[in-house]
């Protein structure tokens, strides 16, 4: 029997104990969920950490036992806790605006030290992530503003450092393309208004959403889970068509669930063909999560906060091709311009469930098969150099992408499965219950 997405409002909303009754999923795959789901309760979460082959500095100590505790304490300590972090925030940027004019008043130029982000060297790979080397150890960018190319930039980041010291002393929030409309002539595009956002929480070591910038998210959840918000409402993923992941994640106080595991997808529109199937019964009971393609900060800073707070495993599902593994590496382990919120931002449990390259050669047709094209082959070099891949986990991904490379064959997700049917109930469940998962 069909389960259409149209079918939902009908269905009980404890579907884990009503859907037997609804629609029989294989025995098979059932197992194969509750051993994906299955977890010791007792665990303790510090069992969980893995430290890396090296010396932490002590803030760096300080973050594990704070991951480790526990002890959340009561709504008053997190409130006092909220108001010294704005305040020493606000320092911060007083301080740096003082030395700015300071330097102006003796007639010297203005100049900013950043920590460099275009390099790959100035990242570490240590506690399952990509993360930006402390500021002593990293090769440093001046910015200077008698320096005509730097001009703009220095700008853009003294009017963000500006605003953000008004956004925490009147407790307001922004997002950043509201932002961008506030001095349009200043910044110019988006894309400098974003690299001063991104410079500014890097000379604070702080996220964007502490300062009062939010992005604007673009991916959709959907499944059996609810959202709390702070106002004390309640978001209802179980619909159809799926629901925007709000701008404010960090603002979500709880999350209420029953699902057993998250499937990440890659494209919107194989989002949308499992909820039109069914697969919220057919495969569930689980959480669904898309980016819509390279994912946005609130979508990954989302699966995080899921994965950490719900004790869930997470599963991709992304295109075989160059872009794809990308897509999944950068949920996985961070990326490159966000490596200062790694912490945030990197989930490093994800596991890829498919499409690999190993499928596309024994499931897609000759026909369904396409050729990389030379931006393919660059991508897939760009890759392999990337230094995560040098590790156990990583040396199997790099395995994958080296044979792509060789067969010069890439393949979407579609091309493994004719029919959104075929996705839903044969290659989805028959990989569930393969439980052959990479990462």
């Amino acid at each position: 029997m069909e389960v259409k997405n149209k079918d939902f409002s009908m269905l009980p909303r404890d579907l884990a104990s009503t859907s037997a009754s609804v629609f029989k999923q294989d025995p098979k795959l059932v197992a194969a969920i509750n051993k994906l789901y299955g977890r010791n309760e007792e665990d303790n979460s510090i069992s969980e950490i893995v430290l890396p082959e090296r010396k932490l500095n002590f803030e760096e100590v300080q973050k594990l036992l704070k991951k480790s505790s526990k002890v959340t304490g009561n709504i008053y300590e997190k409130e006092n806790n909220l108001n010294k972090s704005k305040k020493e925030l606000i320092k911060n940027i007083e301080k740096i605006l003082e030395k700015l004019n300071n330097s102006a008043e003796n007639g010297d130029t203005p100049m900013l030290l950043l920590r460099n982000q275009r390099l790959w060297s100035n990242c570490v790979y240590d506690l399952d992530r990509v993360t930006l080397k402390a500021f002593a150890d990293a090769k440093k960018t001046t910015l200077s503003y008698s320096n005509r190319e730097d001009k703009t930039r220095f700008n853009s980041v003294v009017f963000v450092l500006t605003k953000v010291h008004e956004l925490l002393s009147k407790n307001l929030s922004v997002t950043r393309r509201e932002l961008f409309y506030q001095n349009v002539t200043r910044l110019r595009n988006q894309a400098n208004l974003d690299v001063a956002v991104r410079d500014v929480c890097c000379l604070l070591q702080t996220p964007p959403w502490n300062l009062g910038i939010m992005a604007t998210a673009k991916g959709l959840i959907a499944g059996h889970i609810q959202l709390q918000l702070q106002d004390g409402s309640f978001v209802d993923c179980f619909g159809t068509g799926g629901t925007l992941v709000p701008q404010d994640v960090d603002g979500i106080k709880e999350f209420k669930s029953t699902a057993k595991y998250i499937l990440v997808v890659e494209k919107d529109a194989i989002f949308q063909k499992l909820l039109d199937e069914g697969a919220l019964v057919r495969l569930g009971p689980l959480i669904i999560l898309t980016g819509k393609g390279y994912p946005d900060v609130c979508t990954r800073q989302l699966l995080c906060r899921l994965v950490n707070e719900l004790r869930l495993k997470a599963l991709a599902l992304v295109d075989a091709d160059p872009h794809g593994y990308e897509i999944f590496l950068t949920y996985k382990y961070g990326s490159l311009a966000q490596s200062h919120l790694s912490q945030s931002l990197a989930c490093s449990s994800l596991q890829l469930l498919g499409a690999r390259h190993g499928d596309v050669m024994t499931l897609a047709s000759r026909e369904a098969r396409l050729t990389l094209t030379a931006l393919d082959k660059r991508k897939i070099v760009s890759l392999l150099k990337r230094p995560y891949l040098n590790t156990t986990v990583g040396s199997i991904i790099k395995k994958d992408l080296e044979e792509m490379l060789e067969s010069g064959v890439k393949a979407e997700i579609e091309a493994l499965s004719p029919t959104a049917a075929a996705l839903c109930d044969f290659y989805l469940p028959s990989k569930i219950m393969q439980g052959n998962y990479l990462g």
